[in-house]
């Protein structure tokens, strides 16, 4: 892990995540926050930093609010809803698998 080279209040991260779940770059988001972009960018490549904690969480939360609404309607008899939640479980998967089988990572 590198030195930290940014520091971001809490108020901060949740920005980060709110920027990052509505699909900004990382220069954009660096710009938006006002911090160095090159040291924004560092620390989101140290997989170990808040920012790169909470860049993940903000693009989980959106799609875990879409799946939770799709599941939603999935449970509630829409037959393309629930297409559409297999497609993604589907996507899912396979990432998780080429997760385990080309890196070795351990997955649930």
């Amino acid at each position: 892990m590198h030195a930290i080279k940014i520091r971001l209040s809490q108020e901060e991260l949740e920005q980060l995540e709110n920027l990052a779940g509505a699909g900004y770059s990382l220069e954009q988001i660096a710009m938006y926050l006002d911090v160095p972009k090159n040291d924004f960018i560092a620390e989101f490549y140290d997989l170990d930093s808040f920012v790169n904690y909470h860049y993940k969480r903000g693009l989980l939360m959106v799609d875990a609010a879409a799946g939770l609404a799709l599941a939603a309607n999935a449970a509630g008899g829409n037959i393309t809803a629930h297409q559409q939640l297999e497609k993604i479980r589907m996507a899912q998967f396979v990432e998780r698998e080429k997760k385990r089988i080309i890196y070795g990572q351990e997955t649930p």
